[in-house]
């Protein structure tokens, strides 16, 4: 499966896409709230997993001349049992790129909004998604780089204000490791190695859109990795506004951080600045898994994948309604149902038994060449 109307992106362009992808919706509900003011630790220890993940993603695509996790599958288990497990990733896709645009409703509700219909928000950023779907990832990457430098800036001014403001007191993230070890490992599985850097997966299906892979997995290992040591600063960063007990119980812990910015009664209600940050993550998050699903089906169906954009967006629409009743279930199956029954597996299983499967299967075939 090539990537259609030569459509390439550069490593700085897929650089960028790891990283707001790994940030989206992780900045907006936070993590690691079970290591306490260890959470930045558990942080950055989960990114160096998702490093060692993307090892194997990047070996999957080796072993099957590096095309993509669908034609992997195909490789080693036939084209009727490989297209039921791509059917699989693509309803995952689809409902994951569902909870992450109710993330962001939500969120929009809260800080900007709160009298206009979540239905109205989400239905505009799906015909927004749709667009870009339309006109392809390389035009989607192309933006970021436009955006990149306002990005910089505005989680720059956010910390600035914040240490102007004297918001900012280190000591509530004292003691370090005060409970031990354990904490951290208790943030670190399932939740951190899931989500959002397990997540990751998505690209494992949108590797033909890069043209040169020789550096595939030091650009990937390095976005990753400074994507985890960003989520790391502004984890310590609302822990030591917020601190421990304020943090863990709000909805929404970098907005609740930034709020508290007033400067001479003068410049104050900065939301905007966190919200436009977020904006861009999970926009970029929300593609990305939609373009992960409809080059699926694509693979299925052995039609183009713009075909099927329509009716994605209305299948979207419909799952950011039904997908919970209120915001509290949302984040308790989130965090209590979705690592363990869903993320594991597809993240994590099925992508390890297809390194091995493969791996076995060129050694084998090496043999009997040899043999032969």
């Amino acid at each position: 499966m090539k990537a259609s109307q030569s459509e390439y992106i550069s490593y700085t362009q897929l650089f960028l896409l790891i990283f707001f992808f790994e940030i989206g919706s992780a900045v907006v509900v936070g993590v690691g709230n079970e290591a306490k003011q260890d959470a930045w630790i558990a942080v950055f220890l989960a990114s160096l997993i998702g490093v060692a993940l993307m090892f194997v993603y990047v070996k999957i695509l080796a072993l099957s001349s590096q095309s993509c996790l669908y034609s992997g599958l195909s490789s080693l288990l036939g084209s009727k049992i490989s297209k039921c497990i791509t059917f699989l990733y693509v309803v995952y896709f689809i409902y994951i790129a569902a909870r992450v645009l109710r993330d962001f409703i939500e969120l929009v509700n809260t800080a900007i909004y709160p009298q206009t219909s979540g239905e109205i928000i989400g239905i505009l950023f799906i015909l927004t998604v749709m667009y870009y779907l339309y006109h392809g990832l390389e035009v989607s990457a192309r933006s970021l780089i436009v955006f990149m430098p306002y990005i910089v800036t505005f989680l720059f001014l956010i910390v600035l204000f914040l240490w102007m403001n004297g918001s900012i007191d280190i000591n509530k993230i004292r003691p370090i490791l005060a409970d031990g070890s354990q904490p951290i490992v208790t943030a670190i599985y399932p939740e951190l190695m899931t989500f959002p850097f397990g997540e990751t997966v998505a690209f494992l299906c949108l590797s033909t859109y890069v043209q040169q892979k020789e550096q595939l997995f030091k650009i990937c290992a390095a976005s990753i990795i400074v994507s985890g040591m960003v989520l790391s600063f502004f984890t310590i960063i609302k822990l030591a506004v917020l601190g421990v007990d304020r943090s863990s119980i709000a909805s929404f812990p970098l907005l609740s951080a930034v709020r508290s910015i007033s400067i001479a009664n003068f410049l104050e209600r900065l939301d905007a600045l966190v919200v436009f940050v977020i904006l861009v993550g999970i926009f970029i998050k929300v593609l990305i898994f939609a373009l992960a699903a409809l080059k699926g089906m694509e693979v299925i169906s052995s039609i183009p994948y713009r075909f099927f954009i329509l009716p994605f967006g209305g299948i979207l629409s419909v799952l950011i309604i039904i997908i919970a009743d209120n915001y509290a279930e949302h984040i308790q199956e989130g965090l209590q149902f979705v690592p363990y029954y869903i993320h594991l597996p597809l993240q994590y299983g099925i992508p390890i038994f297809l390194w091995i499967g493969l791996w076995a299967k060129q050694k084998l075939g090496g043999k009997r060449s040899e043999a032969g």
